[in-house]
């Protein structure tokens, strides 16, 4: 128990392998992206009697020709194959210790996230759109705060049952294909974590699996009510995302980046909020008339165990009025009025 916050430090050997697992996953998804420059295929094409270097990006066959056969056409092929070969075996090296971190994650029991959330994160990351289009928003971001802390939270705060990620349709979507997915959106990406996902109707904001877990796509409302924005990342078989009053505050935040550990011992990089504004946008949540009554006091909970954890962990973070500059001042003063009757580390 912590200042009436009531979470446990990791000892220094579960700090010591979570940073490994980070630093093992963050190697890895470099070389991830590196070796993307060399999917598809490199191989001579006869045409006419000629023979061409021929350059495929998918398994249909798509591609372009690099020129007739010349002494730079064929440097070119030996290059593309070679590398192409050390990228496979670094990153099934890679992959070999991955699993083995993974065991002496699970062993010093800092594997804590829901192996489904990590799945869906590693997926986002390696097709280009978590951080940039997605992040994840909602209950699990407290995962990310706490492993950046080095401290658990207690399960109750963490309990849940789906997983909400927030869509900037600001940002360009550019879908980066891998060879094994379509381009249908964000569905494709959920069956490649859990072929058992589906669309909860037809223009759902929601997908559930077999177990009943849940991932919901929002997006902020327009600022306008005449202005239509688009709302699915794919086609009419892909999620349809749900608009929401005052998202809009969540993506005018920082974003905060962190490696977790799934409960299967493998990591994965979560995008989420800046905690400073998960923290008042609870506080906001957890005060709405129409807000249901047991998620109101589960938000108001969670808002006080971040301001907690930035407190006494993330100095790095502080409370400071121009960091919390895309929320209303007459929130801000709302909140602060909240907290002050609470039970906080000194210095807030």
């Amino acid at each position: 128990m912590e200042n009436g916050i009531q979470l446990y430090e990791l000892n220094a050997d579960q700090r010591r392998i979570a940073l490994d697992a980070a630093q093992l996953h963050e190697v890895y998804m470099d070389a991830f992206g590196r070796s993307r420059a060399y999917r598809g295929g490199m191989h001579w094409k006869k045409v006419k009697g000629k023979e061409y270097l021929f350059r495929s990006m998918d398994r249909r066959g798509y591609g372009k020709s690099l020129g007739p056969r010349s002494r730079e056409a064929e440097s070119l092929y030996t290059e593309f194959h070679d590398n192409k070969k050390e990228f496979a075996a670094r990153l099934n090296q890679m992959k070999a210790q991955l699993k083995e971190q993974a065991r002496f994650c699970k062993a010093a029991r800092i594997a804590r996230v829901p192996r489904i959330v990590t799945a869906i994160c590693r997926l986002l990351e390696q097709h280009q759109l978590l951080g940039r289009n997605l992040q994840i928003i909602g209950t699990n971001a407290l995962y990310a705060y706490e492993a950046r802390a080095g401290v658990f939270l207690v399960r109750g705060l963490l309990a849940t049952r789906d997983m909400d990620v927030l869509w900037d349709v600001r940002s360009k979507l550019r879908l980066f294909a891998l060879d094994e997915v379509d381009t249908r959106g964000l569905i494709d990406i959920l069956h490649k974590a859990d072929r058992s996902f589906k669309l909860l109707g037809r223009r759902s904001f929601r997908a559930a699996n077999q177990d009943g877990y849940m991932v919901d796509l929002v997006k902020p409302e327009p600022k306008s009510m005449l202005k239509k924005e688009n709302r699915s990342m794919g086609g009419e078989e892909d999620l349809t995302a749900a608009e929401i009053k005052n998202l809009q505050w969540l993506l005018s935040a920082p974003k905060f980046s962190q490696v977790v550990i799934g409960d299967d011992g493998f990591p994965a990089t979560m995008v989420v909020p800046d905690p400073r504004a998960f923290a008042v946008h609870k506080l906001w949540l957890s005060a709405q008339k129409d807000r249901d009554p047991m998620k109101k006091d589960r938000d108001h909970a969670q808002a006080l165990a971040v301001c907690n954890l930035v407190l006494q962990y993330l100095p790095e973070h502080p409370f400071k009025p121009e960091e919390l500059r895309m929320f209303p001042k007459a929130l801000i003063a709302a909140a602060l009025r909240d907290l002050s009757h609470q039970e906080l580390p000194p210095g807030f």
